[in-house]
Protein backbone atom coordinates (compact mmCIF):
# COMPACT_ATOMS: atom_id res chain seq x y z
CA UNK A 1 0.00 0.00 0.00
CA UNK A 2 2.85 2.42 0.78
CA UNK A 3 4.45 2.15 -2.72
CA UNK A 4 1.11 2.97 -4.38
CA UNK A 5 0.60 5.97 -2.10
CA UNK A 6 4.14 7.18 -2.85
CA UNK A 7 3.58 6.86 -6.62
CA UNK A 8 0.24 8.70 -6.37
CA UNK A 9 1.93 11.47 -4.40
CA UNK A 10 4.61 11.85 -7.09
CA UNK A 11 1.99 11.84 -9.86
CA UNK A 12 -0.11 14.45 -8.04
CA UNK A 13 2.89 16.72 -7.51
CA UNK A 14 3.93 16.29 -11.16
CA UNK A 15 0.42 17.10 -12.45
CA UNK A 16 0.23 20.20 -10.21
CA UNK A 17 3.66 21.47 -11.24
CA UNK A 18 2.96 20.84 -14.93
CA UNK A 19 -0.39 22.64 -14.74
CA UNK A 20 1.19 25.62 -12.99
CA UNK A 21 4.00 25.78 -15.56
CA UNK A 22 1.51 25.64 -18.44
CA UNK A 23 -0.55 28.47 -16.92
CA UNK A 24 2.53 30.64 -16.41
CA UNK A 25 3.68 30.05 -19.99
CA UNK A 26 0.21 30.72 -21.39
CA UNK A 27 -0.29 34.00 -19.53
CA UNK A 28 3.29 35.07 -20.19
CA UNK A 29 3.40 34.18 -23.88
CA UNK A 30 -0.15 35.18 -24.84
CA UNK A 31 0.51 38.96 -24.99
CA UNK A 32 3.69 38.41 -27.02
CA UNK A 33 1.96 36.09 -29.49
CA UNK A 34 -1.05 38.40 -29.76
CA UNK A 35 1.25 41.33 -30.49
CA UNK A 36 3.15 39.33 -33.12
CA UNK A 37 -0.02 38.16 -34.89
CA UNK A 38 -2.24 41.24 -34.66
CA UNK A 39 0.38 43.99 -34.39
CA UNK A 40 -0.95 45.42 -31.15
CA UNK A 41 -0.91 44.31 -27.53
CA UNK A 42 -4.12 42.80 -26.13
CA UNK A 43 -6.36 45.09 -24.12
CA UNK A 44 -5.20 45.30 -20.52
CA UNK A 45 -7.66 44.19 -17.89
CA UNK A 46 -7.82 45.73 -14.42
CA UNK A 47 -6.89 43.50 -11.52
CA UNK A 48 -9.75 44.74 -9.34
CA UNK A 49 -13.18 46.11 -10.20
CA UNK A 50 -14.88 46.56 -13.51
CA UNK A 51 -13.44 48.31 -16.52
CA UNK A 52 -15.61 50.82 -18.36
CA UNK A 53 -16.26 49.87 -21.98
CA UNK A 54 -13.59 51.03 -24.39
CA UNK A 55 -14.61 52.07 -27.88
CA UNK A 56 -12.04 51.71 -30.66
CA UNK A 57 -10.88 54.99 -32.19
CA UNK A 58 -12.55 55.89 -35.47
CA UNK A 59 -10.47 54.81 -38.41
CA UNK A 60 -9.59 57.12 -41.28
CA UNK A 61 -11.10 54.68 -43.77
CA UNK A 62 -14.50 54.93 -42.06
CA UNK A 63 -14.94 58.56 -43.17
CA UNK A 64 -17.41 59.02 -46.01
CA UNK A 65 -15.87 59.96 -49.36
CA UNK A 66 -15.83 63.66 -50.06
CA UNK A 67 -18.19 65.03 -52.67
CA UNK A 68 -16.26 65.89 -55.82
CA UNK A 69 -17.74 69.40 -55.83
CA UNK A 70 -16.45 70.28 -52.37
CA UNK A 71 -12.92 70.34 -51.05
CA UNK A 72 -12.32 70.19 -47.32
CA UNK A 73 -9.41 72.26 -46.07
CA UNK A 74 -8.46 72.05 -42.42
CA UNK A 75 -8.31 75.33 -40.59
CA UNK A 76 -5.14 76.14 -38.64
CA UNK A 77 -7.07 76.12 -35.34
CA UNK A 78 -8.60 72.68 -36.05
CA UNK A 79 -5.27 70.89 -35.62
CA UNK A 80 -3.38 72.36 -32.66
CA UNK A 81 0.30 71.49 -32.43
CA UNK A 82 0.85 68.74 -29.86
CA UNK A 83 3.52 69.08 -27.19
CA UNK A 84 5.21 66.04 -25.71
CA UNK A 85 5.26 66.08 -21.94
CA UNK A 86 7.28 63.66 -19.82
CA UNK A 87 6.08 62.53 -16.40
CA UNK A 88 8.51 60.66 -14.15
CA UNK A 89 6.53 58.78 -11.51
CA UNK A 90 7.57 56.21 -8.93
CA UNK A 91 7.32 53.14 -11.19
CA UNK A 92 8.58 54.57 -14.47
CA UNK A 93 8.31 57.30 -17.09
CA UNK A 94 5.27 58.31 -19.18
CA UNK A 95 5.38 60.52 -22.27
CA UNK A 96 2.12 62.11 -23.44
CA UNK A 97 1.45 64.13 -26.57
CA UNK A 98 -0.84 66.90 -25.31
CA UNK A 99 -2.89 69.43 -27.30
CA UNK A 100 -5.44 71.94 -26.04
CA UNK A 101 -8.23 69.36 -26.32
CA UNK A 102 -6.68 65.85 -26.16
CA UNK A 103 -3.85 63.75 -24.79
CA UNK A 104 -2.27 60.70 -26.44
CA UNK A 105 0.10 58.15 -24.91
CA UNK A 106 3.45 58.23 -26.71
CA UNK A 107 5.34 55.83 -24.46
CA UNK A 108 5.36 54.30 -20.99
CA UNK A 109 8.63 52.83 -19.73
CA UNK A 110 8.64 50.93 -16.43
CA UNK A 111 11.60 51.04 -14.08
CA UNK A 112 13.49 47.74 -13.58
CA UNK A 113 11.32 45.24 -11.72
CA UNK A 114 8.06 47.10 -12.43
CA UNK A 115 5.22 46.03 -14.70
CA UNK A 116 3.22 48.47 -16.79
CA UNK A 117 -0.46 48.37 -17.86
CA UNK A 118 -2.49 50.91 -19.80
CA UNK A 119 -6.18 51.58 -20.27
CA UNK A 120 -7.81 54.19 -22.49
CA UNK A 121 -11.20 55.35 -23.69
CA UNK A 122 -12.90 58.40 -25.12
CA UNK A 123 -11.59 61.34 -23.12
CA UNK A 124 -9.28 59.49 -20.71
CA UNK A 125 -6.24 57.26 -20.34
CA UNK A 126 -4.51 55.53 -17.44
CA UNK A 127 -1.01 54.11 -16.98
CA UNK A 128 -0.18 51.87 -13.99
CA UNK A 129 3.26 50.78 -12.80
CA UNK A 130 3.22 47.91 -10.29
CA UNK A 131 5.82 45.96 -8.34
CA UNK A 132 4.39 43.54 -5.79
CA UNK A 133 1.90 45.49 -3.70
CA UNK A 134 3.41 48.85 -4.66
CA UNK A 135 1.57 50.76 -7.41
CA UNK A 136 1.62 54.21 -8.98
CA UNK A 137 -0.77 55.51 -11.62
CA UNK A 138 -1.02 58.40 -14.05
CA UNK A 139 -4.51 59.52 -15.06
CA UNK A 140 -5.13 61.90 -17.97
CA UNK A 141 -8.65 63.19 -18.66
CA UNK A 142 -9.92 65.61 -21.30
CA UNK A 143 -13.63 64.88 -21.66
CA UNK A 144 -15.07 68.34 -22.42
CA UNK A 145 -12.14 70.21 -20.88
CA UNK A 146 -8.44 70.79 -21.39
CA UNK A 147 -6.27 67.74 -20.56
CA UNK A 148 -5.73 67.25 -16.84
CA UNK A 149 -2.96 64.89 -15.62
CA UNK A 150 -2.86 63.46 -12.09
CA UNK A 151 -0.43 61.04 -10.46
CA UNK A 152 -1.60 58.73 -7.66
CA UNK A 153 0.42 56.37 -5.45
CA UNK A 154 4.06 55.84 -4.99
Amino acid sequence: MAPVRRVMTYVTVWVGATTLAMLLVWFGARPVLHNAVFGEPPAARPLVGEQPPVRPPPSASAAPPADSSTVATPSPSASPTPRDRTYVIHGGKVVLSVTATTARLVSATPNPGYEMRTWHGDGWLRVDFTKGIRASSLFATWNGHAPDVRVVGG
